[in-house]
């Protein structure tokens, strides 16, 4: 069974890393590991406090605008360190 078989439908139902480590019985960087893997491979698992299977397209979009968010935000403090002179 994949994660995203084991996942419900909408952000109000997102289950916690917690419980699908149990669900699984697989250590928490395994279990983001496959999430990774099904993302992209074409799974739309979507993450916030919890993991789900987006209900709407709109919860899609969400997700994917947090997620350009947080590249960005991880490539400027990259660029920042990276000026520095030491």
């Amino acid at each position: 069974m994949t994660i995203a078989e084991m996942l419900p439908t909408g952000e109000q139902n997102a289950i916690p890393l917690r419980d699908l480590i149990k669900r699984t019985g697989m250590n928490g960087r395994t279990v983001r590991r496959m999430i990774e893997a099904e993302r992209i491979s074409g799974a739309p698992i979507c993450s916030g406090c919890g993991y789900y299977m987006p209900a709407t397209e709109d919860e899609k979009a969400r997700f994917v605008r947090s997620m350009r968010r947080r590249a960005h935000e991880i490539m400027f403090v990259a660029s920042q360190v990276e000026g520095v002179k030491l």
